[in-house]
């Protein structure tokens, strides 16, 4: 069940009212035989060329990246907020050069197991990346350096064109494939 408020769907109500009816039941949520999500999505595109002076990510540090296992144990979010629904399990370049991301989502919380639901309905269909960037100032410009990966989030309408959550699997069942449309019934929401 999701919950609509001023056109804008919104997980923390919907989770709270989950959270209240559990506590009135005397239980913790724990969805049916259900243990947790694996998904698979693109989390940034190519990197950008190696004189790149700007805040996203040049190919070269994404292949640091993914060399050091970095995005192992990377917490998952909704929409940059909240608590962690999940981790990210492996990180790998595809042979474009963007950034995949196997995550798993606990769905033994209510915020996972809502944020896995927008998964499956389509609600929620792209990742984006929280990262944080050391910005150097020089005499003339400003130069970008370290960037530290904070977070993954699952959103609905990912600011990074290609970012998208591709497949998605429940404890041994298939694995589901998402299929990509030019535009879905949740366009028409500023959600």
């Amino acid at each position: 069940m999701y919950f609509a408020t001023g056109g804008k769907l919104t997980v923390g109500r919907a989770a709270r009212a989950l959270k209240q009816t559990c506590s009135r039941r005397g239980g913790v949520f724990k969805p049916a035989g259900e243990t947790a999500m694996l998904l698979l999505g693109t989390c940034n595109p190519t990197g950008e060329n190696a004189c790149y002076n700007g805040l996203y990510y040049t190919a070269d540090e994404l292949a640091a990246m993914v060399r050091s296992n970095a995005l192992r144990g990377i917490p998952v979010k909704t929409k940059h907020a909240g608590d962690d629904i999940g981790r990210v399990v492996s990180g790998f370049l595809d042979a474009s050069g963007a950034l995949q991301c196997v995550m798993e989502l606990d769905e033994h919380t209510v915020e996972g197991a809502i944020a896995g639901g927008f998964v499956r309905d389509g609600v929620a269909a792209d990742l984006s990346l929280g990262y944080s960037v050391d910005v150097q100032h020089t005499d003339d410009r400003l130069k970008a350096g370290a960037k530290k990966m904070l977070e993954i989030s699952i959103v609905r309408k990912g600011a990074r064109r290609g970012c998208h959550i591709h497949a998605y699997q429940q404890d041994n069942s298939p694995v589901v494939f998402k299929q990509r449309v030019g535009s879905n019934t949740w366009d028409c929401f500023d959600i």
